[in-house]
């Protein structure tokens, strides 16, 4: 009997949920985007200001149609940053709807803000909890996981501004 109610409402939450998504996936360009966004921060970019850090990243998304590589601005936008981080790797589980899923499209152009927090002495982890978007989609990155390389202590409202890696316009603050 338990099984069954477990089975049950597992089956109603995927129906509900891929009803809710179900407009987006129906446009004749769009759908739903699933993959892993890694970003690796850039050597010499990160800016401390103990309420507020920035850094840039070089991220790469690997999904069903192929990769994409963007360059960006993440960190702590309003919080307490008592870091110092020598390196910082980040992995996204990317789940989204798109106006348009074509592989050059570049369809997690945008901002996302969430809930942000790190520990690290020598070696830390750190985690992330995003939602945004750009013009054309919405994303969700249910969590992000992170290691560290440094020492201190972070906790805030993060941030994640993403543009193509080809382009060289700056990429504005998410923040």
């Amino acid at each position: 009997m338990k099984a069954t109610r477990q089975i049950r409402n597992t089956l109603l939450g995927t129906a509900i949920t891929f009803s809710l998504l179900a407009p987006m996936s129906a446009s004749a360009d769009g759908g739903i985007e699933l993959g892993v966004l890694t970003c690796k921060s850039i050597p010499g970019t990160h800016r401390y200001y103990v309420i507020h850090h920035t850094v840039g990243v070089d991220c790469t998304f690997n999904h069903t149609q192929g990769q994409e590589h963007y360059k960006g601005i993440a960190g702590i936008g309003l919080g307490l940053d008592l870091n110092w981080r020598a390196t910082e790797n980040m992995a996204y589980a990317v789940i989204g709807g798109s106006s348009d899923l074509d592989p050059a499209a570049y369809s997690l152009s945008g901002r996302y803000l969430g809930a942000q927090a790190s520990a690290t002495i020598a070696v830390g982890a750190s985690a992330a909890i995003l939602v945004g978007g750009g013009k054309r989609n919405i994303s969700l990155q249910p969590i992000a996981l992170g290691v560290n390389t440094g020492l201190g202590a972070a906790l805030g409202i993060g941030y994640l501004s993403l543009g193509p890696a080809f382009e060289k316009r700056a990429v504005r603050s998410g923040f």
